[in-house]
């Protein structure tokens, strides 16, 4: 081979070597195109309402269009599936619910498993629910609750949006950690429990901070108790079950955002910084409390940490309770 051959051969080398791309490394500047966020439950709530407040104020950051797409099903996981099997390159990130991410996990077989086929971003929103009881009837506070279950085991009725959900399995914990026995009334929405109350049908239920502002206002719900670790900025007034007898009793409705396993360590810091950014905004913080919801930034090993912490603590509730989904 002529020196000339030699020097060619060497330049090529050279520009394929340029040319070759690590494993997870992206082949161009993320982003290149737009980013999906997929919200896998129902338009028009408030993981719908979060993601596109969230996305909006993403997109300058990253220079491309952050779009909002809806895979509702199968209470979550439908969606959360489709990004857990979705190319790890940071273009689809999915809206992880607490009953999809730590929950039903643990009631039924899921094609995906939270904790491995997902990498985390960064929470989003946190919700109190909320302990409500009729203005007219005895149970004012946690201990007239305690107080009236261990006197009377099983007659006290508590409902909620159905079986397995956050407001279910805060109730089971109520239940563990107050040595009672409230018995569970499950409905199939989340409005229908806090119906019941007002008109007399069961005592208490155990709500979602949407849409009962004006039952309490208007003195037709009485909220007995947040469940959450601190008060909620919508109702700062209402005592959590922790400050009213029971230290350490902690639930929420949560929900995080998450890319598949494998997407590179630089993207998600991307991805992180900017959805961190967007939820310290004052509008978007504001726009989240005014529909009683918390904003939860936090970092991606923070929000691993806490599914891992959900995912034990509901997973002990449920073997304790021997909760099964209706079939």
């Amino acid at each position: 081979m002529s020196m000339g051959s030699r020097l060619k051969a060497a330049m090529l080398v050279l520009l394929l070597g340029w040319g070759a791309q690590a494993p997870g490394v992206p082949a161009q500047a993320w982003p290149s195109r737009p980013v999906r966020i997929i919200v896998p439950l129902a338009p028009g709530g408030s993981a719908d309402v979060g993601a596109r407040l969230v996305a909006d104020k993403m997109t300058p950051g990253l220079g491309q269009p952050v779009l909002v797409e809806s895979r509702p099903g199968g209470g979550g996981t439908v969606g959360v599936n489709f990004v857990a099997k979705s190319p790890p390159d940071g273009y689809t990130i999915v809206v992880g619910p607490a009953g999809a991410m730590a929950i039903n996990v643990h009631l039924s077989k899921l094609p995906y498993d939270p904790q491995k086929d997902l990498a985390p971003l960064s929470g989003m929103m946190r919700s109190t629910l909320f302990i409500v009881s009729s203005p007219s009837g005895p149970l004012k506070t946690l201990q007239d609750i305690i107080a009236f279950g261990k006197a009377n085991p099983g007659v006290l009725n508590w409902g909620t949006p159905g079986i397995g959900t956050a407001q279910h399995l805060a109730g089971e914990l109520l239940n563990i950690m107050a040595g009672i026995k409230m018995v569970h009334v499950p409905f199939k929405g989340s409005t229908e429990g806090a119906t019941a109350v007002m008109g007399g049908q069961i005592q208490l239920a155990i709500v979602g901070p949407a849409g009962i502002a004006p039952q309490v206002r208007g003195g037709k719900l009485h909220v007995v108790a947040g469940t959450d670790t601190q008060r909620s900025a919508g109702l700062p007034e209402v005592p959590t079950v922790a400050e009213s007898g029971l230290p350490g009793y902690a639930a929420s409705g949560w929900l995080g955002l998450f890319a598949p396993a494998g997407t590179p360590t630089d993207v998600v810091a991307r991805l992180n910084a900017e959805i961190v950014r967007a939820l310290r905004l004052p509008d978007v913080a504001n726009h989240i409390i005014s529909g009683g919801e918390q904003p939860h930034p936090t970092t991606p090993a923070e929000l691993g940490e806490f599914l891992r912490s959900e995912t034990e603590k509901w997973g002990r509730v449920i073997k304790t309770t021997g909760i099964r989904l209706e079939r």
